[in-house]
């Protein structure tokens, strides 16, 4: 959830990914004084890089809005090893659900680099969605905006190769986190290839593999936790012109080969 707007992004890597954009909350769509009140209710904190501003399991119900800075979101595995679900950055709220439900964290949410947030207390965000309805309205908005984004990543984990999954991945980083160089894009997450492995749903020999075919492609250059997108046309046509896992899951797409 993010106080930022359902939007298209208008860049080239958005264009190439087939990216319909993001789904997040607009203060318009909520009354000036309910946000203003929700954050007034909460206190500012910092967090340094590999801070963790929750973790899974966790008996707690405050939610954080990120002001500045980008966080990882992980879950841990029946194996013990920590599954990549998400990146979050600048307007998105966390730990929404706890605050719903009163259950116990689902994942941990680490910084990727230093971060700015506002933590309110779960009381103050559950009485704004019970007196604005315009707020919860939004809210189930994003919510079920996340159940399709689901929905679409356990079609692709089942029906498309790694080498699409990973095009697919990194034209999806482009588009939310890619910095235009000239005639390239550049991520600079700092993700490990075993996170990228998580996300794309594959191990992480399977996407060495890739990378190094992408790498012959001269579609990608890859350095320490860096990536350089050379070719977007080329990647999205790698990718299989298949919906990628932040599009709209009633979009189309083909069934294909695993």
């Amino acid at each position: 959830m993010a106080w930022g707007g359902c939007r298209r992004p208008g860049d080239a890597a958005a264009r190439q990914a087939g990216h319909k954009g993001e789904c997040r909350l607009d203060s318009d769509e909520l009354s000036r004084f309910s946000l203003e009140a929700l954050l007034d209710a909460g206190t500012r904190r910092q967090w340094s890089t590999g801070s963790a501003l929750m973790n899974e399991g966790d008996r707690s119900d405050h939610v954080v809005i990120i002001h500045a800075g980008r966080v990882k979101v992980t879950s841990a595995a029946e194996s013990g090893k920590q599954v990549l679900l998400a990146i979050r950055g600048p307007g998105d709220l966390l730990g929404e659900f706890s605050a719903i439900d009163g259950r116990a964290r689902s994942a941990t949410v680490t910084a990727l680099s230093a971060v700015s947030a506002t933590v309110v207390p779960g009381q103050a965000f559950r009485a704004m969605l019970r007196t604005d309805g315009r707020a919860a309205f939004a809210m189930l908005q994003v919510v079920i905006h996340r159940l399709r984004e689901a929905d679409v990543q356990r079609l692709e984990y089942g029906a498309h190769t790694v080498t699409e999954r990973v095009s697919r991945l990194l034209l999806d980083y482009a588009a939310r986190y890619g910095q235009a160089d000239d005639d390239r894009v550049v991520i600079t997450l700092p993700l490990t290839q075993d996170e990228l492995a998580h996300a794309a749903g594959a191990s992480r020999e399977a996407v060495a593999k890739s990378l190094r075919l992408l790498r012959d492609r001269k579609a990608v250059r890859t350095g320490r936790r860096r990536i350089e997108l050379l070719q977007l046309g080329l990647l999205a046509e790698l990718a299989g012109g298949v919906p990628s896992v932040y599009s709209d899951a009633d979009g189309p797409g083909r069934p294909e080969r695993t």
